[in-house]
């Protein structure tokens, strides 16, 4: 049965994108069928795994599908990256479907009718999602089974919680309501100073009771900040490292949630 997970945080620059890839080739590597599904008219996850921006069949294309009622082949956008991942690409284009979603019947769940014509032949399925609380983020956890959200420990990291999670509850409430919070992921963690401790201690005390943190948290490190240019992910960059050693406990918490 396949899982789709959103990752998402209005926030931007918190490692959603570095957390999709690296999640995604690590639970490659334990033998899953992984999709990455790009929702973020950015496009940083497609240039991320190292493919163009100007290509032609995107997830837009597939999303237009959906609306108009068409016959396609779903896998006609799919991508597939050396390191044993597919990938569902975006560009700046995808931007114009957000907006134009407004004006779609049932468009909280186009994503979702799109996702459906693949999920026979993944094991996971992982939404990088863009950062703001747009359709096209409502879409994609309309879709998803349970949302993962990599956060910053910085001081406001949770009071931007916040308006997430009331977002998560207004879904699960309205469109979805198997969706549950797969865990706050604490991402570029400067974890030897006070100051990242205090907030991440901030975090934990308001949502820790109710909500999974990940155990693991991922560093700041060079290493995986520069993957992002070499369309790789930190297992092919820096398999010994930090890096790696922190996304490969991430996916065993997340395959231990199964």
């Amino acid at each position: 049965m396949c899982r789709v997970i959103a990752i998402a945080n209005q926030k931007g620059g918190v490692a959603k994108t570095t957390t999709t890839i690296n999640l995604g080739v690590g639970l490659a590597k334990t033998g899953k069928r992984v999709a990455l599904i790009d929702a973020d008219p950015q496009g940083h996850l497609t240039m991320g795994l190292g493919f163009p921006k100007n290509l032609r069949v995107t997830l837009k294309s597939m999303m237009e599908n959906v609306i108009m009622g068409l016959e396609f082949d779903p896998k006609e956008a799919v991508l597939h990256h050396e390191e044993g991942i597919d990938l569902i690409p975006s560009n700046k284009l995808l931007s114009g479907l957000d907006m134009s979603l407004f004006t779609v019947e049932d468009r909280e769940h186009v994503l979702k009718e799109y996702l459906q014509l693949l999920e026979d032949d993944y094991d996971y399925i992982l939404i990088d999602c863009m950062p703001s609380l747009g359709m096209l983020t409502i879409n994609a956890l309309s879709a998803a089974d349970s949302v993962l959200i990599p956060v910053q420990p910085q001081f406001y990291a949770a009071d931007g919680l916040m308006e997430l999670l009331k977002v998560v509850k207004g879904i699960h409430q309205r469109f979805n309501p198997g969706l549950e919070i797969e865990g706050i992921l604490f991402t570029m963690d400067s974890g030897r100073y006070n100051n990242a401790k205090r907030n991440k201690q901030a975090v934990k005390d308001a949502y820790g009771a109710e909500l999974k943190i990940f155990e693991q948290t991922i560093p700041r490190t060079e290493a995986l900040a520069e993957t992002a240019s070499e369309g790789v992910s930190i297992f092919a960059y820096d398999a010994k490292g930090k890096g790696a050693n922190s996304y490969q406990a991430i996916v065993q918490e997340v395959l231990d949630h199964a």
